[in-house]
């Protein structure tokens, strides 16, 4: 199994007793991307394929209904989705089957009616070649990144067109709920929406790679969405900007790998998190500096969201990493809330619009005090998880990536020294992994869970950033080896066999990858 290079085709061989075929499996470029569609090709002898067309509810532990004709299966009491193939199928009703000989090519194509395909569906006809150029085209102009590792680069720009929904253009967060993070454990959560955390990472990562259409259509998402539902922001929300997502346990499902409970919504969606508040305006602001007009038209929106931070930078709040338990002071969260104001006066500036300056560069300027005073542990001059806690926390590699400090500031090689030795896994044999913080820590969760992926990437960037480039290539390279046999991140690796944990594939992971490819050859490129 692998992908068509610089495509989202994927390519299967199989061999069966009597023959080999080769299946690649695509969703059409453009009006057709509703259909999926399978062409075989027959490549020795004949093959005999069983076709289980398979389809639930839900989470419905009971098959739809369906019928099959010569050269049709139609699911679901009102036959409303549709399996066509361009050979007649053979076998029983229940064990429909498909007969394709050497040199032969057939195809299935799966629709729904409110959603089909807009091609008519006849013999030999399909858009493989026309889909694989399309991809093609796509990688070459718009994807203009032209360091290292250029095909990790291109795989994951690729995943993330793949996470965008494309009639409002929000990318979630990953395609899939309830993957585990502690096999067997409780970690398993719903990642089917789009979270702001991941705002101007993933505008900034589209940016640098030149997919310009796609990040305007994701910040113009983001502008318009929070200004909708207003303050407090929503931690995510629904890729058509839907909110209300309770979190409930969906008993009917087993799990992966007997991993309970399947959840379907997260409880995290109303908690306080400062750092959003941060990865928006960071985010509106890299839209501005690439010339995108957002800004004066919703300025009354973003200038309420300064004025939000200012009021209430002194809260504590759940943090970027959502904990379950009491909110507390986390640092990094005050560093973007920090972020925040300090967009909101650069945009105000910059565009001469109306806002309280004054008040905003007294709260940013006591904020970046108080995270400077309360944030540090002082027997190590390094930054901690949260005021008054002398714990490590990967997310801490962000504050340079950000602005806040410099990379090569004492404070932020402590903070490097501290947590790589604090969060790399023990007798790990891969390089550069880390956990974002150690389970004892505290989270309000029982278990455990694998390195976080993204981590790994900030580590590269913060490396970077402090002028140890080699170092920061070695760990790159260490977590590259790691991709799945597409070339996908899940977002967490099990260190003890590099195995993908939680949801997948994830974005967050691949904003993070490429990020750190941009920042490694950034580097290479400075004198």
């Amino acid at each position: 199994m692998r992908y068509v290079d610089g495509t989202a085709v994927v390519e299967f061989h199989w061999r069966t007793d009597s023959g080999e075929v080769r299946a690649r499996v695509f969703m059409p470029w453009g009006g057709d991307g509703n259909a999926i569609n399978w062409v075989f090709q027959g490549t020795a002898g004949t093959a005999h394929l069983e076709v289980d067309c398979d389809l639930r509810e839900g989470f419905d532990e009971t098959a739809l209904p369906r019928r099959v004709t010569n050269s049709e299966i139609l699911v679901g009491s009102e036959e409303s989705i549709s399996l066509q193939s361009s050979s007649r199928f053979g076998g029983s009703e229940d064990a429909p089957t498909l007969e394709i000989a050497e040199g032969e090519v057939v195809t299935l194509r799966l629709t729904t009616k409110d959603r089909g395909s807009t091609t008519p569906f006849s013999g030999d006809g399909h858009p493989l070649s026309e889909t694989v150029a399309a991809w093609k085209k796509w990688t070459k102009e718009a994807v203009a990144y032209d360091g290292a590792y250029r095909d990790a680069v291109v795989r994951s720009a690729i995943t993330l067109k793949l996470l965008i929904y494309e009639p409002s253009g929000a990318i979630v967060a990953a395609a899939t709920t309830s993957l585990p993070e502690d096999v067997g454990g409780v970690r398993n959560w719903d990642y089917r929406y789009t979270w702001l955390r991941d705002a101007s990472f993933t505008v900034n990562a589209l940016y640098q790679l030149g997919c310009t259409r796609e990040a305007r259509r994701y910040g113009e998402w983001m502008c318009r969405t929070t200004a909708r539902h207003g303050l407090p922001l929503r931690v995510f929300y629904g890729v058509e900007a839907e909110t209300e997502f309770e979190e409930r346990d969906i008993d009917l499902a087993e799990g992966y790998l007997g991993s309970r409970p399947v959840r379907v919504g997260n409880g995290a969606e109303e908690q306080l998190q400062l750092d959003s508040y941060g990865e928006l305006l960071d985010c509106v602001s890299i839209c501005h500096l690439m010339g995108d007009e957002v800004i004066k038209s919703d300025w009354w929106h973003f200038r309420s969201l300064v004025d939000f931070v200012a009021d209430h930078w002194r809260d504590p709040d759940s943090g970027i990493w959502e904990v379950r338990d009491d909110p507390r002071h986390f640092t990094q969260s005050k560093a973007m809330a920090w972020v925040a104001l300090d967009r909101g006066l650069r945009l105000a500036r910059d565009l001469e619009l109306d806002a309280d300056l004054d008040r905003w560069q007294q709260e940013a300027e006591e904020l970046r005090s108080d995270v400077l005073t309360e944030g540090i542990i002082e027997k190590h001059n390094c930054f901690g998880r949260a005021y008054g806690e002398d714990v490590a926390d990967a997310s801490l590699l962000t504050l340079p990536l950000v602005g806040f400090v410099g990379g090569d500031d004492p404070r932020m090689l402590n903070t490097l020294d501290v947590v790589r030795e604090a969060l790399t896994p023990q007798d790990s044999p891969y390089e550069g992994l880390l956990y974002r913080y150690r389970a004892d820590a505290g989270d309000g969760l029982p278990g455990d869970e694998g390195a976080f992926t993204i981590c790994s990437f900030w580590l590269v960037q913060a490396l970077c950033a402090a002028g140890q480039t080699e170092e920061a290539r070695r760990v790159f390279e260490g977590v590259l080896s790691l991709q799945g046999d597409l070339g996908l991140f899940a977002e967490e690796l099990d260190p003890a066999s590099g195995a993908q944990l939680g949801n997948f594939p994830q974005a967050f992971s691949h904003i993070g990858l490429i990020n750190a490819a941009v920042a490694l050859r950034d580097a290479d490129e400075r004198p």
